[in-house]
Order: C-alpha cells, then structure tokens, then sequence
C-alpha cells in the first residue's frame, strides 16, 4: 500500500511538526498551504527531504490540487483560521474548507481522512467541577468555534456514505518547543511582569504537548472506525494564574497580577461576538473573552481507543517552551 501523505497547512507550526514526523518514517508527503512559500524560506529539514512535495493551495478549492490526492492513503487536513481580519474567512476556512477536501478526497479514493478540530467546540464547562467528554454537547462561544462545530457538523453528514474513513481530532490549546506568535507575544509580555487575570486564579484549560497531540493525530490514521471524535490534552488542567507562573519562573520575573472582575471578559466575548456579526474579528477582545472561561476536558477516550499517553500536567512543558522562546529572543 502506498506511503504517500497529504498534510495541509504544512508550514504552519503543528503541520510543519506534523511532517517533520513523517519524515522520520520516510513517507512520501505532499505539502499543502495557504501560503506560497519558496524552497529557499523553508526549515533546512523541508529543503532537505527529498521525498516532500510543496503546493501552493488553498482547502476552499481543492479542485485545484486534486491531482497531488493520487495515491494517498491518508490525508492530514491541519489548516485552518483562527484569527482573521474578516469573521466570513474563518467560516469560509473551518466550515467549507475541510467539506471541498474531504469531497476531493472521495474522488481519488483516498482511504484516511484526518481532520483537526478544536476543544473549543464543547464552549466552557457549566458546571465547574465536570470535565467536557466526546459526548458533552456543542456551546461554542466564539465565532471560531462555531466555524469548527459547523464544519464538524458538514463532514458527518458523509459518515455513512462516504467509502473514505473520517476521524475528528479536538485538542486544547497545545505548547512547545519553538512555538506560535501567539505564545512568543504572550511571553514578551510577561517578561514586564505584568498579567491580567479574571477572577481570583483565573480559570481553567486544558493544555497538551504538541508532540503528543501528534502522536495521537498519526494513531488516528490506523483507527479502524469512521465518524469518531477524540479530545487531545493532558491530565490536569491548569488555571490561569498556574499558567501565568510557569512561564515567569522561567523569565525569572516576579508577577505583578492586575485582577479583573469576571464580567469584564464577558462584555469582551460579547463585543468579539457581535462584532463578527458584522464580519468583523477583534483578536484581543476574543482572547479576552477565552480567558474569562473554564475549558478543561478528559481524554480517556482517546487514551483507550488511539493508545493516547497524555502528560500528567502540562507545566513542565509549558517551562520547556518558554526556555526555548527565550534563547531565541535572547532575554
């Protein structure tokens, strides 16, 4: 059977770790992104292995690359959008995207298809002392997470119909080594000392490894069941102020924790809403928002099903990525 792989939004940071295991494993792959990107502005791994194809493709018209689907037993589709300047990008890449591959997929009789969802479809958790299960309902809270359940919800009208197997992957929100912007302007921020916080801790979330996010991504392509959901991430979730001190230990700076009153996050989540309403995407009242809500899930059911091995907590890692942003930003 063919080795050949297709991994979409491949030079973002999960898809480029994405394919940095599959080179390992010496499989032919097929890089697709957004972004058109030269082989002299790629990794030295990129450049290097010269079984990896890169094309330029966008999910929305995947009509235009179906010939790269040929022959492939397994489809990663990692792309995705999450911030935006217009609300009607992030459903146009959440929403209709993964329905055009998959459809493209179908075609060309590709037998995997392994798409990246997010926790965030599950909303926050109501009752605080409940963890969110595969099985809990949808209650998004952001026009991001609305865009993931709806296309969630348009992939499994195929389920029974569709010879090409589908599995959904949830994560929390992953960390490591040399990791997103986000993460890097995080810690920037934090070398001030300064930090906001929303109630008396913060509130809860569940993290996970992005290497072991991985590992459960690659299982999920020999899982033998089609239509099923897995929620990625460790063990214990971490509040906000637990988060908060990981990163400053590392920084060696000492917190100075301005406390917000919770209401406040929520006029922010309410303004990021409404006004993506109006196709417009406010980045920093969304996070905003977020942080003002508990998001902690299990992942038995990956760990039972897709020989998942989460950590027991994230902060050793949490530690691990900081050390890594700082000796780049030279602190």
């Amino acid at each position: 059977m063919s080795s050949k792989v297709l991994v979409t939004g491949g030079l973002g940071w999960l898809g480029g770790r994405l394919i940095q295991r599959l080179i390992q494993e010496k499989r032919e792959i097929v890089c697709v992104d957004f972004y058109d990107a030269s082989k002299n502005e790629l990794p030295e791994f990129l450049r290097n292995y010269n079984k990896l194809k890169i094309v330029s493709g966008d999910i929305r018209k995947s009509h235009e690359f179906i010939q790269e689907l040929k022959d492939c037993k397994t489809v990663f589709n990692i792309a995705g959008m999450q911030h935006p300047r217009f609300t009607k990008d992030l459903y146009a890449a959440n929403r209709d995207g993964p329905v055009s591959l998959l459809e493209s997929c179908i075609k060309t009789d590709v037998p995997n298809f392994i798409h990246i969802s997010s926790a965030g479809v599950h909303g926050h958790n109501i009752n605080p002392k409940i963890s969110h299960t595969e099985k809990s309902p949808f209650r998004p809270l952001t026009h991001y997470g609305v865009s993931k359940v709806q296309g969630e919800k348009l992939l499994g009208r195929f389920i029974q119909r569709s010879p090409t197997k589908i599995v959904i992957i949830r994560p929390g929100l992953f960390y490591g080594v040399n990791p997103s912007q986000n993460f890097v302007e995080l810690i920037k921020r934090l070398k001030n000392g300064f930090a906001l916080l929303f109630g008396r801790e913060g509130f809860y979330r569940t993290y996970v490894d992005i290497e072991r996010l991985i590992d459960a991504i690659i299982n999920a392509a020999e899982y033998k069941r089609s239509g099923e959901a897995f929620l990625i991430g460790d063990k214990k979730p971490l509040n906000t102020l637990q988060f908060y001190q990981c990163i400053a230990d590392e920084i060696g700076v000492k917190l100075k924790i301005l406390k917000l009153p919770t209401f406040l996050s929520r006029m922010s989540e309410n303004l990021s809403y409404i006004s993506g309403k109006l196709n417009i995407h406010l980045r920093l009242p969304t996070i905003i928002g977020e942080f003002g809500r508990n998001n902690f899930f299990s992942s038995e059911k990956a760990v039972k099903e897709l020989s998942y091995k989460p950590h027991d907590s994230s902060e050793p890692g949490l530690r691990e990525m900081t050390k890594s942003v700082l000796k780049i930003l030279k602190f």
